[in-house]
């Protein structure tokens, strides 16, 4: 099993390049247990210069949790780790979600969220995007991973699709590549938040036009969604959903 989980590797990898601090109001969150009893994991969320939140999810199942999607598979836990810029500014949300199973083997999938559409923008293209196409061609083409295509696992339909978006599976004992993928990841985002100008209110409610809608989509048709609204219970989980959003 890892040593560290995935949101203490991103925390830790953000945390040299970002001070952050610990958001109050959201303690009650942060041990949860699942409807059956047992301790389920839980979420802490810090802030920082120019982000609003940074979440970390750590959800665990000590008898497991069967995963529909995965034929049934028995998953022992899940993470998540987000970064939600101020969205009055140009920066996308990066975000990174794991799924564990009993038998060892280890989902993730990892996207930039664009509140702007990066097609409309040739400019904030060529200046990250392209040149990041090495690093994504080089793990999507890792002997560690086996890619999985989009439609193979989500029905519902995105409004776009990030060009660096990357979903995979592994194994918990090659982790380690996963954790390397995600440095790049926040390598390129901080490099973004570093050169990000400043901030434009009438920007920022279009940014949250439409993340916000695309959360509203996935609160109601993503699969994990709903394996964790019937683990933790309903109240449990519109406290998870409020908590990132």
């Amino acid at each position: 099993m890892q040593s560290k989980t995935l949101p203490e590797v991103c925390f830790e990898l953000l945390s040299r390049e970002v001070k952050l601090e610990k958001i109050p109001g959201f303690e009650d969150l942060e041990n949860v247990k699942l409807l059956n009893g047992e301790e389920g994991g839980g979420i802490k969320i810090y802030k920082g210069d120019r982000i609003d939140k940074v979440t970390l999810v750590d959800f665990r199942f000590k008898s497991g949790a069967p995963i529909p999607h995965y034929d049934n598979a028995i998953s022992v836990g899940a993470e998540v780790f987000q970064i939600l810029p101020d969205l009055s500014c140009k920066m996308p949300i990066w975000g990174i979600n794991s799924i564990i199973f009993k038998d060892g083997r280890y989902y993730f999938d990892t996207d930039f969220s664009f509140g702007f559409d990066p097609v409309m923008d040739y400019e904030f293209v060529m200046k990250y995007l392209d040149p990041f196409n090495g690093v994504y061609k080089k793990f999507c083409r890792h002997p560690d991973f086996k890619r999985v295509t989009l439609d193979e696992t989500t029905t519902w339909v995105r409004t776009y699709i990030s060009p660096v978006f990357v979903i995979a599976e592994t194994i918990v004992d090659k982790v380690d590549t996963v954790y390397d993928l995600c440095a790049e990841f926040i390598k390129l985002w901080v490099r973004i938040w570093k050169d990000a100008g400043k901030g434009n209110e009438a920007f920022r409610q279009t940014q949250k036009q439409r993340i916000f809608s695309q959360y509203a989509g996935m609160k109601d048709t993503d699969r994990m969604g709903k394996v964790l609204r019937k683990i933790y219970g309903e109240e449990t989980f519109m406290k998870f959903f409020k908590a990132m959003a």
